[in-house]
């Protein structure tokens, strides 16, 4: 996070990362976007925590957005099962 530097520095901030449902729940044949979504929001959690304990975390807040379902070629194709190998 290219920005957090400056904020510390001037003491205020926000920075909001788009996470998604999909990181706290289970979707079918989407392990992989699911997962780096749940990394999206530990991490935002986990910065938010490091800022807590430098005693910023009331002047610099950290949120992962969670936006509902959006019409994209993921969402639109049909889950099928990946034939192992």
């Amino acid at each position: 996070m290219k920005v957090l530097p400056k904020m510390k520095t001037r003491g205020s901030g926000c920075i909001i990362n788009i996470a998604s449902r999909a990181g706290t729940v289970t979707v079918p044949y989407l392990a992989s976007y699911g997962v780096s979504k749940a990394g999206v929001i530990k991490f935002t959690e986990s910065v938010q925590k490091d800022l807590d304990t430098d005693g910023l975390g009331d002047k610099i807040q950290l949120y992962a957005l969670h936006p509902g379902a959006v019409q994209t070629d993921l969402s639109r194709r049909k889950s099928t099962p990946v034939k192992a190998l």
